[in-house]
């Protein structure tokens, strides 16, 4: 599974948790691991423009 479909199902899983009207501290948790996911995706994206302005340059 890549970071953005991890994106895709960990929001859907966080609007249910908010439909259901789940703890503060479960809607925080899955939160929390959306931001990771987001953080991993931005990282991914930058590493790989990184090489490209590399190959670009060359």
């Amino acid at each position: 599974m890549n970071v953005k479909d991890k994106i895709k199902t960990a929001r859907s899983i966080l609007t249910n948790a908010v439909n259901m009207n789940m703890s503060s501290e479960i809607l925080l948790k899955i939160s929390q691991k959306i931001d990771k996911y987001i953080v991993e995706y931005y990282r991914k994206s930058e590493g790989q423009r990184g090489e490209r302005d590399e190959r670009e340059s060359l």
